[in-house]
């Protein structure tokens, strides 16, 4: 497996610079809970992957990166914004180890929190330090992906009432959820850097396929991976009923007696205030198992995990027409990393 070590170190360097623009655009100031609220997820770390690649974007089209700093940072209040409100709609209770904001500050104050961060998002563009067609590119670009990732979280949504999801149906759904995200941090950065449009269309198209790779192997994790380094129970996705590539291909190819057994597991303690703490219960350990047997009859675990390969090589394929350089390499390194991660 590929070192991956020197990409991780840039990509810490990078988060830092991109850091004090976030602070910049939200201190510490009143209303305090509201601020707090806002600061809460990025005060928690996360890798600020978005950014980097708004970033690394614009070095590989030959621009100034520093140019690509508060557009960056509009990216990841984006995505900031996002994780709140799809925490509140998940009733999620943690989020990076941390409780979520609407656990500390109540679901009013979160929805006003996300709100900001949305808000703080167009200030960033505001104060972009490019020339006002590029300016108006990005906003076109930064509404586009607001509006796919709020179409995508509805599709997910209705998906949750029913039984049966198609791959063609979860694929549109999940290239608006994270699809969406990865491609307009690709194509911003390309814009801030370059007017040839070849580029930056083929960073938009490596973008859109990179971001759906990584969804899609976060659900081949979720029954693969190593317990203790995934940070969460294997099946969680099956206990919670969550429609994944997995679960589509599986529909699509099993029999019916097979779909029923799965059935009988699929969902079955989505919405349970206990339903933590019962994975780890011997039966329904062996209810989980089985289904992820039954999954692995059909081969789709290898399918997905195939899938996201496979889309992560055509996304790298599509830099080709970028001149070689660090950061042209930096994006296909990620790209790899996100379906060779064991976590």
């Amino acid at each position: 497996m590929t070192d991956y070590n020197e990409l991780f170190t840039r990509i810490r360097k990078l988060a830092g610079d991109v850091d004090k623009i976030i602070l910049e655009l939200v201190p510490e100031k009143e209303p305090k809970t509201l601020y707090d609220a806002a600061r809460h997820y990025p005060l928690a770390g996360g890798k600020r992957v978005r950014p980097f690649v708004v970033l690394r974007a614009t070095e590989a089209v030959g621009g100034d990166p520093e140019k690509a700093l508060y557009p960056a940072a509009a990216v990841e209040f984006i995505h900031n914004y996002s994780l709140v409100h799809d925490d509140i709609m998940d009733m999620d209770e943690l989020r990076r180890g941390r409780p979520t904001v609407h656990k500390v500050w109540g679901i009013n104050m979160a929805i006003l929190a996300g709100d900001l961060l949305f808000s703080k998002a167009f200030e960033a563009v505001a104060k972009a330090k490019v020339d006002p067609d590029k300016k108006a590119r990005i906003l076109e670009v930064l509404v586009k992906t607001s509006n796919e990732l709020c179409e995508g979280q509805a599709l997910d949504i209705e998906f949750e009432t029913r039984d049966e999801v198609t791959v063609d149906e979860y694929l549109k759904m999940i290239s608006g959820k994270t699809g969406a995200l990865f491609d307009g941090s690709a194509t911003i950065g390309a814009i801030v850097g370059t007017d040839n449009e070849e580029y930056i269309q083929a960073l938009s198209k490596w973008g859109r396929n990179v971001g759906i790779a990584f969804q899609i192997w976060d659900d081949v994790l979720d029954l693969i991976a190593d317990e203790k380094k995934l940070g969460k129970p294997v099946g969680s996705d099956i206990r919670k009923g969550k429609k994944t590539l997995i679960v589509s291909h599986f529909f699509q190819n099993a029999s019916e007696d097979d779909k029923a057994e799965f059935l009988k597991v699929f969902g079955k303690y989505a919405g349970d205030a206990k339903g933590d703490a019962l994975i780890h219960d011997e039966r329904v350990k062996e209810e989980v198992e089985r289904a992820i047997e039954l999954l692995k009859k059909y081969g789709s675990i290898d399918y997905a995990a195939q899938y996201a390969k496979d889309l992560v090589k055509e996304a790298n394929e599509a830099l080709k027409v970028l001149p070689e350089s660090e950061a042209r390499r930096d994006l296909e390194l990620l790209a790899e990393f996100l379906v060779e991660r064991e976590f």
